[in-house]
């Protein structure tokens, strides 16, 4: 694995990424007002928890176009991952997933890149 050449990070911080940059990829890390329009700022920590352990699922068992979906009742928050494609990449198998996150009458979408790393352990392709 070419660690130099590939930035990676958790599912866990992963999702908050992904929850962060639903609506805007043109925003400041300094400059995070944004959030307050956003899905991740009406998410619970179970909503995080139904997140990140849908996410694992979905790239670890899903064939490429099936979706998984999460709902908390307490909450009302939604959401969905599909894995789009699967390839190689610097010899890790990786999944390009597109995330659905709905809050309130706030939602967002991202598409990420996710690849696998011994231990069934998924991270982030920067």
């Amino acid at each position: 694995m070419h660690q130099n050449k590939t930035k990676l990070f958790t599912i866990k911080t992963a999702s908050v990424l992904c929850l962060i940059f639903m609506l805007t990829s043109n925003v400041s890390a300094v400059n995070m007002q944004f959030l307050k329009y956003s899905p991740v700022s009406d998410f619970t920590p179970e909503d995080f928890e139904m997140l990140q352990t849908t996410g694992k699922k979905a790239l670890t068992d899903n064939k490429d176009g099936m979706t998984s979906e999460w709902k908390n009742p307490e909450s009302k928050n939604s959401g969905s991952i599909t894995p789009i494609s699967s390839s190689t990449i610097d010899g890790m198998n990786c999944r390009k997933v597109k995330i659905i996150n709905q809050a309130e009458n706030k939602s967002g979408s991202a598409v990420f890149t996710f690849c696998q790393l011994p231990g069934n352990e998924w991270k982030i392709l920067k």
